[in-house]
C-alpha cells in the first residue's frame, strides 16, 4: 500500500510539473492597467483612452476569458440595453473587446496562443490570436504582432497587473 500511495504522488508531482511547464504564472485574474498601439514608424495611440478597464482570466484547465473597454462609453438613452440607436451602438462596440476559449503556451519562445471560441467581433471566432508575453513581478505584458487594425497597421501592447 506504501508503495502505490509513491507512485500516485509521483504521478501527480509529475502531471503538476508538466501543467507548470506549458503555463508559467499567467494562471489566475488580472486587471488591465494599459493598452496602446504603435504602428511602424513608432506613432503611439490609445485606442480606449487612457483609462480602461479590462480583466483576463486564465484557469489552469486552458481556458481564457479576456475582456476590455473604454471606460467612457456613453449609456444608450432609452434605457434598454438592447435597443441603443444605431450612433449608441456602434460607440459601444467600438469601446469593447472580448472574447474566450481556449490558450496554449510555447514558454521558449514566451508565446502565447489564444484559440477563440467566441468574441464580440464574428470574424474572430474560430481563430488564433498570437501573442508574446513577458512577466515582471506581478505584471503580465502581451504584446501583438503587426496587423491590420483599424484601418492601419500596427501592433499592440497590453499591461496587466495580477489581481489573484
Amino acid at each position: 500500500m506504501h508503495r502505490c500511495l509513491l507512485i500516485v504522488v509521483a504521478l501527480a508531482l509529475t502531471a503538476a510539473s508538466e501543467l507548470g511547464a506549458q503555463q508559467p504564472g499567467v494562471i489566475g485574474s488580472w486587471k488591465l492597467i494599459s493598452y496602446e498601439t504603435e504602428t511602424p514608424d513608432g506613432k503611439k495611440t490609445f485606442p480606449l483612452g487612457r483609462d480602461v478597464e479590462g480583466l483576463a482570466v486564465y484557469l489552469p484547465n486552458g481556458r481564457v476569458s479576456i475582456q476590455f473597454m473604454k471606460r467612457d462609453r456613453p449609456l444608450f438613452t432609452s434605457g434598454d440595453a438592447w435597443r441603443g440607436t444605431l450612433e449608441e451602438e456602434r460607440a459601444a462596440f467600438e469601446g469593447f473587446f472580448g472574447y474566450a476559449g481556449r490558450y496554449t503556451i510555447d514558454a521558449a519562445r514566451s508565446i502565447v496562443t489564444h484559440h477563440l471560441e467566441i468574441a464580440h467581433a464574428p470574424n474572430y471566432v474560430g481563430t488564433d490570436l498570437v501573442r508574446t508575453f513577458s512577466m515582471t513581478g506581478n505584471r503580465l505584458t502581451l504584446r501583438t504582432p503587426q496587423r491590420q487594425l483599424a484601418g492601419q497597421t500596427s501592433s499592440s501592447t497590453l499591461v496587466w497587473e495580477r489581481v489573484d
